[in-house]
């Protein structure tokens, strides 16, 4: 998929959920699938991203995937995650375990807990930023599939804390629609959100969120005009990719990396196909008079985003 010019038309996209799978997964015909998923605590650290060093095999915190981790007050913070497959890969009941604890690293050896259990639910999957002096935390997950009532066990909510152990709740339900695999990054002193996954009313077709939100407090949000990847339908957005913010001192971009647009539709022989490694570019969205991203910034909605791929 890396190798296009941009997401597939028609392609029927989706990892936080199946992305776990190296490949198709067995057939399901007659058998429950088996879970095949190892969970790990260790952290690595580089200075050029050619030699490797394991600050520890085993943190503090235990085993886990769908973490959320950022660097706060001149620290490492971990927080939240699960354990153990969801009932949507083993097709029976979720041995899944979450999390809402947080923890401190100043080497990424040594941690310290600063809350066995945070006010937010356990989840999985959440976005994390860091504006002023607050780190803030956005949505994720609880679980994969609806219920039988055909409610979705994803986060639409915002918390903030200052020190990682005392939060308070920003909102309870923003108004874009509540996904895991999202990311949100400050963009000119703003908060924009995208990104993320979410089921059709099937289970097992896509319904990712075609959006960009923006917001200068966590609190209130608008919708921007311009879609993530230019997607054209859900099946162009992904989940599970890396983004980061790239500054100069007029002007900002988001990058993000490769990512997942998978289903849980485990008889499409090509599903597992719909992970990418492309390179997409937002922006340059330009700081308010030149200035450094600061209180006078602000967001420029641009009409016809410049979106690059890597020649």
């Amino acid at each position: 998929p890396g190798d296009a010019a941009g997401p597939p038309a028609g392609m029927q996209g989706g990892g936080g959920p199946p992305g776990d799978a190296a490949g198709p997964p067995p057939g399901i015909a007659g058998d429950a699938m088996v879970a095949a998923s190892d969970f790990f605590n260790d952290v690595w650290s580089t200075n050029d991203g050619v030699a490797w060093r394991r600050e520890t095999e085993h943190a503090g915190w235990t085993s886990r995937a769908g973490l959320s981790a950022i660097t706060f007050d001149g620290a490492l913070v971990v927080l939240g995650g699960s354990v153990n497959d969801d009932a949507a890969i083993l097709a029976g009941p979720s041995a899944r375990i979450y999390h809402n604890d947080v923890w401190r690293s100043q080497d990424g050896a040594n941690w310290t807990q600063l809350a066995e259990h945070a006010p937010w639910a356990k989840r999985a999957g959440a976005a994390l930023a860091v504006m002023g002096d607050a780190l803030f935390l956005f949505g994720g997950e609880c679980g994969f599939l609806a219920d039988v009532d055909g409610v979705l066990p994803y986060f639409n909510d915002v918390w903030r804390t200052r020190d990682g152990a005392r939060w308070e709740r920003v909102t309870a339900e923003a108004p874009w629609p509540s996904r895991p695999g999202h990311w949100v990054l400050p963009l000119a002193d703003r908060f924009v959100l995208f990104g993320g996954f979410r089921p059709d009313e099937t289970g097992i077709g896509e319904d990712n969120p075609v959006d960009m939100w923006t917001s200068a407090d966590g609190e209130k949000w608008s919708l921007l005009a311009a879609r993530p990847w230019s997607a054209t339908t859900s099946a162009d957005v992904k989940y599970d990719f890396a983004a980061i913010v790239s500054s100069s001192s007029s002007d900002s971009s988001i990058y993000t990396f490769g990512g997942d647009r998978e289903t849980f539709n485990f008889f499409d022989p090509v599903n597992y196909l719909r992970i990418d490694n492309d390179v997409w570019a937002f922006g340059p969205v330009r700081h308010a008079h030149g200035v450094e991203v600061g209180a006078a910034a602000k967001l420029e909605v641009i009409p016809d985003p410049k979106y690059l791929l890597p020649v």
